[in-house]
């Protein structure tokens, strides 16, 4: 029978590098968004309505984005952990 062969521990490492990357990217643009919000203080007028919705627009799609690298980075070490805890299972059992 075949044996197929996984680094678990590497592709858990990849799951968590994966978390750890998409929260650090909701960090900065939560922190790059608040700047904005700063800067834009001293704005009055259309220009200003205009280019914070767009704004907040593109910053919801980037914290949604990053909010779904982070689910993907967590699935990835659960189904990596998962089929490891198969295998010992597997490798346990004696025919």
């Amino acid at each position: 029978m075949a044996k197929y062969v996984c680094d678990f521990e590497q592709v858990i490492a990849a799951g968590e590098k994966l978390v750890t990357m998409a929260t650090e990217l909701e960090s900065s643009v939560t922190n790059y968004s608040s700047k904005i919000d700063s800067d834009l203080s001293g704005w009055t007028g259309d220009a200003k309505s205009q280019f914070t919705t767009t704004c907040t627009a593109e910053v919801e799609k980037a914290k949604a984005n990053a909010q779904e690298a982070k689910a993907v980075g967590e699935f990835i070490k659960k189904a990596a952990q998962s089929i490891q805890e198969l295998d010992e299972q597997y490798a346990a059992i004696s025919i």
